[in-house]
């Protein structure tokens, strides 16, 4: 199961960060580059949901965020990640998924790939929010892809928030087929503010867990001759189904700046 788990999980990335260099005459930013990264993440959601809001950003970050801790570490993760999860997870943790919470061996590596990610099973208020991230991977090349065959990647997330406000969500990325020259990947801002990341966890680990109705529909309409389903809403294709690969596409959306009040 470890080794299927390591496998699902291959599809994410590093961190940078921005400084800034002040002389008495004239304040002159220096920016370092942004890391490389080999993948990206193209976001969807049910119908109704607004990928930019408050509730739906926070799911973002947190997978996102966990998905990148797996190859860099909480320290080198999105900023304000090792605060909102509390630290690593223990590895029997039923809430938190140590896989999305401490870096993975030295010889494990990144690879080119888009990871497209679907919320499903969403509720949101000031104080709690909650969802089911469904996810299949596409790679360049014609290389073994666990991630299609069969369908059943998805993650629970949930967070809950002690302060008065949600916080403002970040700049709406309304460019889906280009890159904003303002984006950032990881961002440069702390997405998370006062929430704490109660759960984030792989569902299908969860024996005798299903998974949401939404996520197989998701998955349908992307794959419909995947027809076979078993009790838990996981998906196989058919026999000599072949996986489609295609170039890594531009991450949707774009972290491009923090909210602002004024």
């Amino acid at each position: 199961m470890m080794g299927r788990r390591v496998i699902a999980a291959i599809g994410v990335f590093a961190i940078a960060a921005s400084t800034a260099c002040e002389s008495r005459r004239e304040s002159a930013p220096r920016v370092e580059a942004d890391p490389e990264i080999l993948y990206s993440n193209v976001w969807s959601a049910d119908s109704g949901l607004d990928l930019f809001s408050r509730g739906a950003e926070l799911v973002r970050a947190t997978f996102e965020a966990g998905e990148y801790t797996y190859f860099v570490g909480l320290d080198k993760s999105y900023p304000g990640f090792r605060e909102a999860v509390g630290g690593p997870a223990r590895h029997d943790d039923p809430d938190k998924s140590d896989l999305m919470t401490w870096a993975v061996p030295a010889n494990s590596k990144q690879r080119p790939a888009t990871v497209f990610e679907h919320i499903t099973d969403f509720t949101a208020t000031q104080t709690n929010v909650s969802a089911t991230v469904c996810r299949y991977m596409l790679y360049p090349g014609d290389e073994f892809n666990a991630t299609l065959n069969p369908l059943d990647e998805a993650s629970r997330i949930e967070l809950s928030n002690s302060a008065e406000s949600a916080g403002l969500p970040g700049s709406a990325d309304s460019r889906y087929d280009s890159q904003d020259p303002h984006a950032h990947r990881p961002p440069t801002w702390n997405a998370f503010g006062t929430w704490k990341i109660d759960k984030i966890r792989w569902t299908k680990t969860v024996a005798g867990e299903s998974i949401p109705n939404g996520c197989v529909d998701w998955w349908q309409q992307r794959f419909p001759t995947f027809t076979e389903k078993t009790e838990q809403n996981v998906l196989s294709g058919p026999e000599g189904f072949v996986a489609p690969t295609q170039p890594v596409a531009i991450q949707y959306p774009e972290w491009i700046g923090p909210g602002r009040s004024d």
